[in-house]
């Protein structure tokens, strides 16, 4: 077998085992269900990742990753905490529109994380939350935000506004009569409704 058709089918492996774990907890899926999703011999996924555990552990890292790479790219801008934290906003929705059901993932490992992994989450989960805190604090620091309350107490409810919609995005987007394909004005409206109340 080529590199080529090895790599295609370690990446068909890890896409399938994504979208099943973001829909069902680890135990709910199996090996089988990832082999048949993927199209690939359930053999490979032993070979490629050394079984379900670690395939599993190799879907959380490259979620996580693509969070951080979004701050990185965020980081690297010449641009305001507060246009950051815009820019923040709109990467994740933008994420969230191409694989919407990614976010349940990390939120079940937020609720009820599998043991085995829980450490290994949250120290990712803690980078994301410092990120904002950090943008928050800046934003604090040079006027473009006005309050008292702990920069870590805002980021946390940015945090929550964020999960939320995209958790009952369904629900909410039926309900408030929001066109879809409008997640990012309705986030950023969100942010700055919050913003303004600290005010």
């Amino acid at each position: 077998m080529s590199q080529i058709n090895e790599t295609t089918s370690a990446d068909k492996i890890l896409q399938a085992a994504t979208d099943l774990f973001a829909r069902n907890n680890f135990d709910a899926v199996s090996v089988k269900q990832i082999a048949e999703a993927s199209g690939c011999n359930g053999a490979l996924i032993s070979y490629y990742f050394g079984g379900k555990k670690n395939l599993y552990q190799e879907v959380l890292t490259t979620q996580a990753k693509e969070f951080i790479k979004i701050q990185e790219d965020i980081c690297t801008k010449k641009l305001s905490p507060f246009t950051k934290l815009h820019a923040f906003v709109d990467s994740i929705a933008k994420l969230q529109a191409e694989h919407p059901f990614h976010i349940h993932l990390i939120y079940r490992e937020m609720l009820s994380p599998e043991p085995m992994f829980e450490k290994y989450i949250q120290n990712y989960l803690y980078r994301v939350h410092q990120f904002m805190a950090e943008l928050v604090e800046e934003a604090i620091a040079n006027g473009e935000i006005k309050t008292n309350i702990k920069p870590t107490h805002v980021a946390f409810t940015l945090e929550s506004i964020i999960l939320f919609f995209f958790l009952a995005k369904q629900p909410i987007m039926k309900l408030g009569n929001f066109d879809y394909g409008k997640e990012t004005t309705y986030l950023l409206e969100a942010l700055d409704t919050y913003i303004m109340s600290l005010r």
